[in-house]
């Protein structure tokens, strides 16, 4: 009889096992938070956009110098790396592009002209950018060196004769921008961007050709320029290596 009274409470003690395990407590384990994106990583991309551009620019070995503008467009591309810590990110970029903002004065006084040009044929670009991320979305600012190429020439007519001037010279200056850029994908960014530059007071070497009835004679002869543009850039980028799942980039938010 004991025998048979063990074999009834143990089968007894397995039937009950499912319910009393269905009534025990769960813990519940939360899902794992989205990864933050993150800014660190390099990469590169193009860009195009319009500027307008004011030159000072005399043409002749006296004489002030009066400053005019114009506008054109300019295009390009773009390479650097950002570093991202918490919501600070801070990188090095890169940039180069072709323009074609031309900007020109004409005087006419009787039968005397006066025709002065100044053409900036490209740019380039090597700039620190610093700002703020908000997970996919970066403000930032951006100060810089840069160097462009620009030619002048200009023409000065009278009734018995015409004086010609030509130059060109690469000069350097300062850029300082500010931007947003967007991460629509883990890897793929768009960009606009404002820069103001400017180049000072830089000091080229012209040639001059004056013609009349005698003959033609030329010389040689220096003189002060001033440039400053400011450029709108829209830009796509294309992000290498890391996209996200950075502890310390979420930590932030």
């Amino acid at each position: 009889m004991k025998r048979i009274a063990s074999m009834i409470a143990g089968l007894a003690a397995l039937a009950a096992a499912p319910a009393m395990a269905a009534d025990m407590p769960v813990k519940y384990v939360p899902p794992a938070p989205p990864p933050v994106f993150s800014w660190s990583g390099c990469y590169i991309g193009l860009h195009v956009g319009a500027g307008w551009q004011v030159s000072s620019f005399a043409g002749g070995e006296s004489g002030s110098s009066v400053p005019d503008s114009g506008v054109g467009w300019l295009g390009g591309g773009q390479a650097g790396c950002n570093l991202q810590w918490r919501a600070f990110v801070i990188g090095v970029e890169g940039e180069f592009w072709g323009s074609t903002l031309y900007d020109r004065t004409f005087e006419q006084s009787g039968p005397f002209t006066d025709e002065l040009r100044s053409r900036n044929r490209w740019d380039g670009a090597l700039s620190v950018r610093s700002g703020v991320a908000f997970d996919r979305a970066f403000i930032y600012g951006k100060l810089g060196a840069v160097w462009g190429k620009f030619e002048y020439d200009a023409l000065f007519s009278a009734p018995f004769g015409s004086t010609t001037v030509t130059g060109s010279s690469t000069i350097t200056g300062v850029l300082i921008g500010v931007g947003f850029e967007y991460a629509l994908t883990d890897n793929w960014t768009t960009k606009f961007e404002y820069n103001y530059i400017d180049y000072g007071n830089k000091i080229v070497e012209f040639l001059a050709t004056e013609c009349d009835p005698g003959g033609c004679a030329s010389d040689t002869f220096r003189q002060t320029v001033k440039e400053r543009k400011q450029l709108a850039k829209l830009g796509i980028n294309y992000k290498f290596g890391y996209v996200g799942k950075d502890p310390v980039v979420r930590a932030s938010y």
